[in-house]
C-alpha cells in the first residue's frame, strides 16, 4: 500500500514537472484565452457582452492574429443585438483598418443590410449597387444583386425589379438564385396587366356623374349612395329655393355640395385603394414565390401589410 502510495505521488510529480515545462515552452495566449470568452458569449446570444469583450481584446491586443476577425466579430455582435448604427460604424472600421481582410466584402454586404434593416431602403439600396460596383465577381454577388430586384419590387417599380432579376440569372447562371430569378423576371412582366384604376378618371367621373368614379373603382354601393345622396340633396334645394325658404334651401345646398365635393375625394381614394390592393396581390405573388424557393431559409408566414425580407441578421 505505501509502496503504491510512493509511486503515485513520484507519478504526480512527474506529471506536473511535465505540464510545467510544457506550459514555458508553450504558453497560452492570453489573446486566445479571451477570444474563447467572447466567443462563448457570442454562441450564447449575449451579444452585447461579445462585443464588449471583442472591443476590449482588440484594444489590449491590436497586434494578435486574426484581429480582422475580432473586428468583425465586434460588428456582428451589434447587428445580432438590433445595435444597427453601431453594427455600421463597426463594418466600417474594419473596412478602414483592414482594407486587406478576406472579411472586407462580406463588411460591405453587412453594411447594406443594416441600412435595409434599419429601415433605410435608399441607403441600403445604394450600398448594395456600390457593393456590386466594387465586386462584381464575389460569391455575394448573385445575392446582392437579388435583394436589389426585391427592393425594387417593394416599391412597386416592376420594371425595375424585372431587369435587376433578369441580370441575376443572365450573369450568374450557376447561382441558385439564377432559376428563381428567371421565374420572378418572367412573372413580373404581368404587372402591366394589372387592372389599376386612375384617380383622374374616377375623379372626373365623379364629378360628371356624382357616384360613377366610385362605380369605376369597383366601390359600386358607395357609388349609388352617393348618387342617391346627390339627387335627394339636389332636388330638396331646389325645391325649398322654388318655394322662396331660402333659410331652408341654403342650408341644405351647402350640404349637397360638401356632399358633392365629398364624393369626388372619394372616387380618388377608391381607385387608388384600388390599384394597392390589386399590387399587393400580385406582390404577394411574387413573395410567395421567394418564399418557396427556400432561398432565404424560413420566413415567417404572410402578414395583412407586405414586409420586405432580404435575409436573417444574426451570425
Amino acid at each position: 500500500m505505501k509502496t503504491s502510495l510512493s509511486v503515485l505521488g513520484r507519478y504526480r510529480r512527474v506529471h506536473c514537472a511535465l505540464s510545467l515545462i510544457f506550459l514555458c515552452a508553450f504558453p497560452l495566449s492570453a489573446a486566445a484565452v479571451e477570444s474563447g470568452f467572447a466567443d462563448s458569449l457570442f454562441e450564447e446570444g449575449d451579444y452585447l457582452n461579445a462585443a464588449y469583450e471583442y472591443k476590449r481584446l482588440l484594444f489590449l491586443h491590436p497586434d494578435a492574429p486574426r484581429m480582422d476577425f475580432i473586428a468583425f466579430r465586434i460588428a456582428a455582435s451589434y447587428q445580432n443585438a438590433g445595435k444597427l448604427e453601431h453594427a455600421i460604424r463597426a463594418y466600417q472600421f474594419l473596412i478602414d483598418t483592414y482594407p486587406k481582410s478576406v472579411l472586407v466584402e462580406r463588411a460591405k454586404n453587412n453594411i447594406a443590410q443594416g441600412h435595409l434593416l434599419s429601415g433605410d431602403s435608399e441607403q441600403g439600396l445604394a450600398s448594395l449597387k456600390r457593393f456590386l460596383s466594387e465586386h462584381k465577381e464575389s460569391s455575394l454577388a448573385p445575392r446582392v444583386q437579388f435583394a436589389i430586384g426585391m427592393l425594387f419590387m417593394d416599391k412597386g417599380e416592376w420594371t425595375q425589379a424585372s431587369r435587376a432579376w433578369s441580370d441575376v440569372y443572365s450573369t450568374y447562371p450557376e447561382s441558385p438564385f439564377a432559376q428563381v430569378s428567371e421565374r420572378l423576371a418572367r412573372t413580373i412582366k404581368n404587372a402591366d396587366t394589372l387592372p389599376l384604376r386612375s384617380p383622374t378618371v374616377a375623379g372626373v367621373l365623379s364629378a360628371l356623374i356624382p357616384g360613377s368614379g366610385q362605380v369605376y373603382s369597383g366601390r359600386t354601393v358607395d357609388g349609388l349612395y352617393t348618387f342617391v345622396g346627390m339627387v335627394v340633396l339636389g332636388s330638396a334645394s331646389f325645391y325649398y329655393a322654388d318655394q322662396e325658404r331660402y333659410e331652408v334651401a341654403v342650408p341644405v345646398g351647402v350640404l349637397s355640395m360638401f356632399f358633392y365635393g365629398n364624393g369626388i375625394y372619394q372616387s380618388i381614394q377608391s381607385a387608388r385603394i384600388f390599384n394597392v390592393r390589386y399590387e399587393e396581390q400580385f406582390r404577394n405573388r411574387l413573395q410567395q414565390e421567394i418564399r418557396s424557393s427556400g432561398l432565404f431559409g424560413t420566413i415567417s408566414p404572410l402578414k395583412d401589410k407586405i414586409e420586405l425580407v432580404v435575409w436573417k441578421h444574426r451570425f
